[in-house]
């Protein structure tokens, strides 16, 4: 009998367990993160899997013919870039807007090397490569955060992240921090502490660095949008637009929901020639002194005309387009 069938068959009294409220920052991480898993550019056609499976199937067949299993499981990798956090089947090329830093800290959880550092617009990403120490336990469902002050200052609304497996003892750790403000100097200072394992553990001793980062080639090449227009949607839902931020890596719609009886509300690019594209990630919330986000990753905004199109969860149209430029 499967062990799944049998477990059909266990009883559990729930009521031995405590049931622990998450606070607000847990929850919207938590949502994020669901959110990043469902996006729709992972949803790709089958014969890019179909590829994909040819490709590791010749890899591994060719490597079995001089390595062992036991060689192949401990071999070390080349730290994952950035871009396949942001999209794994068909990453960009952001090298430009990049800052490589490969420092590493230890302590007893192990060693953590800080690979990559990336700034967007209201964004700042970060790639590492995790090696556990002896005896500490750890897989591709463990998270580790940090706290970040930029130029001294913490501008943290949300955080979100995921560790990613290449062998039995390293991982490569992502971390993205949606922002409070855009940060408009071209050199950044940035203080990085990685100092939460999951959500609720803070770790004594956590890995620390202290880094320099230019995103003068993101700022070059970055447009605003300035809108501050209010519109009453076909629910009747008032909502403020603040602005369109465009840069080479992503497109982000910033709105006001504080009028807004209800978080469902989004917002998709159309282009003039009618293409489409809907929101990759977001953070929406209607509570005083929050702006909400829909960021558009791989967008990158040119000269022709682009408007905005409200919607709900269920994709119902809620607005006739509004224009970006």
């Amino acid at each position: 009998m499967s062990i799944y069938k049998e477990l059909n068959d266990v009883q559990l009294d729930i009521s031995e367990f405590e049931e622990k409220s998450l606070s607000e920052s847990e929850r919207k991480r938590i949502i994020k993160n669901v959110q990043k898993k469902i996006r729709p550019y992972q949803r790709k056609n089958n014969w890019t899997w179909a590829g994909i499976a040819v490709v590791a199937a010749c890899v591994i067949g060719a490597t079995t013919l001089t390595l062992d299993k036991g060689t192949i499981a401990s071999m070390p990798f080349v730290a994952e870039p950035i871009e396949k956090y942001i999209n794994e089947l068909q990453p960009s090329d952001f090298s430009s807007y990049k800052t490589a830093i490969g420092e590493t800290a230890e302590n007893g959880l192990g060693k953590l090397t800080l690979n990559e550092v990336m700034m967007d617009d209201q964004q700042l990403y970060f790639s590492a490569t995790f090696q556990p120490a002896e005896g500490v336990e750890f897989d591709y469902q463990t998270n580790i955060f940090p706290t970040v002050k930029i130029n001294g200052e913490d501008y943290t609304v949300s955080s979100g992240g995921q560790s990613i497996e290449l062998n039995d003892s390293m991982f490569t750790i992502y971390n993205d921090i949606d922002l409070r403000q855009s940060i408009d100097t071209e050199e950044l200072n940035i203080e990085i502490s990685y100092d939460k394992w999951e959500f609720d553990t803070f770790i004594d001793q956590p890995w620390t660095f202290d880094v320099n980062v230019s995103q003068k080639n993101l700022l070059e090449q970055k447009s605003v949008f300035t809108l501050n227009k209010e519109v009453t949607l076909n629910n009747g839902e008032i909502v403020t637009i603040e602005k369109v931020v465009s840069t080479p890596i992503s497109t982000a719609i910033y709105y006001d929901l504080t009028r807004s009886s209800t978080e469902d509300i989004y917002f998709s690019i159309k282009s003039g020639d009618g293409t489409e594209v809907n929101w990759g990630s977001s953070f929406v919330s209607n509570e005083p002194g929050e702006v909400s986000t829909i960021r558009i990753n791989g967008l990158s905004m040119n000269d022709e005309k682009y408007f905005l199109v409200a919607h709900n969860s269920e994709d119902v149209v809620l607005s006739d387009p509004i224009p970006i430029n």
